[in-house]
């Protein structure tokens, strides 16, 4: 006579551990009755990821999944690990790179998320305003580094229409001579002194107008920003980001895709973009925007520009370089840049949650989704191999929803 497994393990488990398993099992359906969900995988992997992100430690998740398991063996199911969501859920469990295309646990990067963050790669950095406001003082008074460096708060008035800088100058032993210089405002003009000096004021520079840290700026840093025309050493990174985020997004690069993209793969034509992305069997088409400032064409024209200028324009040459300050390094980004660049960028924003490259690519797909756009141009424009892959993220974008789990929970 033949005895089933499943009696078998019922005769062996442990009643203490049977009794575990019953709790976890209802915990797990209390979770599932409190959102309306399924018993399905999906709900599964959403109810561990929010353990996940309860702070439970990866092992006391695995011990969970394993309850839930034997509890369903007791019922005569089939075990959850064996389901490919909840695979794929382990895979990453213990890792802290994506898992892919079928999983993630980082959160979408919707359209209006990278807008945002491409914003915010253009927001003036401190010094800045400091080499902007510097130059155009300079242009208009004369003034050395030094004299700007110990220019003092009390000693400027700033209006709707002008700002007063009051100047002590001595000459010999004589008693010093005060003499007051207006600049006038020029609205609309990005090199108006008014508005250029009033940014200063947030810098925390103490009783210093181009000061830092509450002390007066350092001379040669002063001279060093001068020199730089009104622009800051860290432009270049500036004039690449929102390139690489419009076309990482647009084309919904994965992570390697982008650190090999060469130059020559980005063809600029009337109406967009034509990426040629090593490994996929067909081109990539990115439209231009309506808006220009969120145009990957624009964007990418601003970038080689910057490229021409640093002697890095070449055809073989890679599309994305490393940065740093104001210089453009002849090699690629590494995998961590790419990520650092987002949660850069996305902090700047003011953006909350866990972001990393693959919240790109998984947030064109999301807003494909979410704007009706059918599964086989999601699957052809995104590089899938099968509509089975849109339809998950079609599942999630479901779950995302106002009555749904996921939206209650933030994630």
């Amino acid at each position: 006579m033949r005895v089933d497994r499943d009696e078998v393990l019922k005769v062996a488990v442990a009643s203490g551990r049977a009794e575990r398993a019953a709790a976890e099992a209802s915990a797990y359906a209390a979770f599932r009755s409190r959102f309306d969900l399924g018993d399905i995988a999906e709900a599964l992997t959403l109810y561990l990821t929010t353990l996940l992100d309860e702070g439970l430690p990866t092992r006391a998740i695995w011990e969970r999944l394993h309850l839930l398991d034997l509890d369903r063996r007791l019922r005569g199911l089939a075990p959850w690990h064996r389901q490919p969501d909840v695979q794929t859920f382990l895979r990453g469990l213990f890792s802290d790179r994506p898992v892919g295309d079928r999983h993630s646990h980082y959160d979408p990067l919707y359209l209006e998320l990278v807008h945002a963050m491409v914003d915010a790669c253009r927001v003036s950095t401190p010094d800045q305003r400091r080499a902007l406001a510097a130059s155009i003082v300079q242009g208009r008074l004369g003034l050395s580094a030094a004299a700007m460096a110990r220019l003092r708060w009390r000693d400027v008035q700033i209006g709707t229409h002008q700002v007063q800088i009051r100047l002590a100058t001595k000459v010999g032993r004589g008693a010093a001579v005060a003499q007051t210089h207006s600049l006038d405002a020029s609205f609309g003009d990005t090199r108006c002194p008014v508005a250029a000096i009033r940014s200063l004021r947030s810098l925390g520079g103490g009783e210093f107008v181009f000061g830092a840290n509450g002390r007066s700026i350092d001379v040669n840093r002063l001279g060093r920003l001068l020199k730089s025309g009104g622009q800051d050493a860290s432009a270049p990174a500036q004039r690449r980001d929102p390139a690489l985020l419009l076309i990482g997004y647009a084309a919904g690069l994965r992570t390697g895709e982008a650190l090999h993209l060469r130059q020559r793969d980005v063809d600029t034509q009337d109406r967009g973009l034509v990426v040629s992305v090593p490994g996929r069997r067909r081109l990539t088409y990115l439209p231009s925007a309506a808006a220009p400032a969120y145009d990957p064409a624009t964007a990418w024209s601003t970038w080689l520009q910057q490229l021409e200028t640093g002697g890095l324009r070449h055809p073989d040459g890679l599309a994305f370089h490393a940065t740093n300050f104001s210089v453009i390094f002849e090699k690629g980004l590494a995998e961590v840049g790419l990520n650092r660049l987002v949660h850069q960028r996305a902090e700047e924003a003011g953006l909350t949650g866990r972001f990393a490259w693959t919240s790109l690519r998984t947030g064109m797909i999301r807003t494909a989704v979410r704007d009706g756009v059918r599964s086989h141009v999601i699957a052809s424009h995104a590089d899938l191999v099968s509509l089975g892959s849109v339809q998950r993220h079609e599942r999630r974008e479901t779950l995302l929803s106002d009555r749904n789990v996921a939206g209650k929970l933030g994630l």
